[in-house]
């Protein structure tokens, strides 16, 4: 099993990161120097995104106590239980609920609360979640997934090295439905009771963080288990074998053709 530093720079070497990997675990004492993510932001998918960004972010956590947080954010993450109208305000919106507002974001509210049941119970393995970055002050056996932010080429030649060494077309890689944080942290972790433990997760498709995620970028969450498997295949993959084409110097200019045309 590789250290999770060293699982960091395989990642970034096979992604050619830009922004630096996170790696999540659970624990029942707050790390030292960790800080809440809502110090950060309330918005715990953009706290994240921060970290990311920002190296001098230091390591984050999240905990039940945590008001201060997204409530929809704490819900995914199994930290709280979502308001009754909850399932109004990402779907249609009612009248009694934040003046009717509604995020459209499920065709009805009963299609939210089975998409939840779905997913199942969220379990967050320990009192804190904590986001960090990829060090050896981390143990590899603590580490649960690694969030990864990258361009849309890094991100395809990424699922294909999780698919590399598997012969399951479909559902080694899955674009899930829900918030940001739930398909960077909830679902790559385990915490969600029917999420697959050894798929990559790529997305988000909630819009909702498109005002601060750039729109050139994708995120991938990867449960540790299938990371350490995507770090011991690179070498022997199409990204290494075949570096000019997983990540060409030089591009195919596409044209029209001029001749052989239907009148």
């Amino acid at each position: 099993m590789l250290s999770v530093e060293k699982l960091r720079k395989k990642l970034t070497e096979a992604g050619r990161l830009k922004l630096r990997p996170l790696c999540v675990y659970a624990t029942n004492e707050v790390p030292n120097g960790a800080v809440p993510s809502h110090t950060v932001d309330r918005c715990i998918a953009k706290a994240v995104y921060t970290s990311a960004l920002f190296k001098e972010t230091p390591a984050l956590y999240i905990e039940a106590g945590h008001e201060q947080c997204c409530a929809g954010g704490l819900v995914w993450m199994g930290l709280a239980e979502p308001h009754p109208k909850l399932k109004y305000f990402v779907t249609v919106g009612t009248p009694d609920f934040r003046g009717g507002a509604a995020e459209h974001l499920k065709a009805t509210p009963e299609l939210f609360e089975e998409q939840k049941e779905r997913a199942g119970k969220i379990n967050p393995h320990g009192k804190y979640i904590v986001i960090a970055p990829c060090t050896d002050e981390v143990e590899p056996e603590a580490a649960r997934a690694f969030i990864l932010f990258a361009g849309c080429e890094q991100i395809r030649n990424l699922c294909g090295l999780a698919q590399f060494n598997n012969s399951d077309p479909f559902f080694r890689t899955i674009i899930p439905g829900g918030p940001t944080c739930s398909m960077m942290i909830a679902y790559p972790v385990g915490m969600a009771e029917n999420a697959p433990v050894d798929s990559a997760y790529v997305g988000p498709v909630d819009p909702t963080g498109n005002p601060w995620l750039p729109p050139e970028l994708m995120i991938m969450g990867i449960p540790a288990g299938l990371a350490q498997q995507m770090a011991a295949d690179l070498e022997d993959s199409f990204i290494c074998k075949r570096s000019r084409i997983a990540y060409p110097e030089k591009r195919i200019s596409i044209m029209l053709p001029v001749t052989d045309l239907p009148k």
